[in-house]
């Protein structure tokens, strides 16, 4: 699944700028290898790997994100009873995304609280968002990799968030590895 960004992409995005720039022979070879491997030329995997790391590896880190091994965030997550699961995505996710609205773009609107779901996804191997907004009516798709379990928390999660963001209760399916939220948004919920 892939994420659709819902602000416009800035025009800083769409053009290229011509650097040429020294790289040692391993990070040269290791380049060639990534693009041979993705089927992609070696420009295309530099600026992939170069967006990744300013779009959300280094923003992450300021953040206090942290990598931990999956079967051991899994153990984890299937140690805990599922009251605490829902309880930690209404309220620990919600916050953290409101947190991570206001670091990074100074403004925790409707709007920017989708786009950090959509970063905060893009270039995650475990999980991916798929955001998409036809009129009014938004549909937020998160498929993951991390067991029944994590989908409590992101159920709870995105109800929270859709309430506390948008004003309105979504409509939400929880399967073991897709949870779907679906809510419709009339302008004049939102605060001004």
């Amino acid at each position: 699944m892939t994420v659709v960004r819902l602000s416009k992409v800035p025009a800083a995005e769409r053009k290229t700028v011509l650097r040429t720039f020294r790289l040692s022979e391993s990070l040269a070879g290791a380049l060639e290898k990534e693009a041979v491997d993705e089927g992609t030329s070696v420009n295309t995997a530099a600026n992939l790997i170069m967006g990744q790391y300013f779009d959300w590896e280094k923003k992450a880190r300021e953040f206090g994100f942290m990598a931990i091994h999956k079967p051991v965030f899994r153990k984890m997550i299937e140690e805990l009873d599922d009251k605490t699961l829902a309880r930690i995505g209404r309220e620990i996710v919600p916050a953290s995304y409101e947190e991570m609205a206001e670091f990074w773009f100074q403004d925790a609107s409707p709007e920017k609280i989708l786009d950090v779901v959509a970063m905060r996804f893009k270039f995650d191997a475990l999980m991916r968002a798929k955001i998409s907004k036809e009129g009014d009516t938004y549909t937020v798709i998160l498929h993951h990799d991390l067991g029944p379990k994590w989908s409590i928390v992101a159920e709870s999660a995105a109800r929270e968030l859709t309430k506390r963001f948008f004003h309105v209760e979504p409509r939400i399916t929880r399967g073991e590895s897709v949870v779907t939220g679906r809510f419709t948004v009339h302008r004049r919920n939102l605060p001004t």
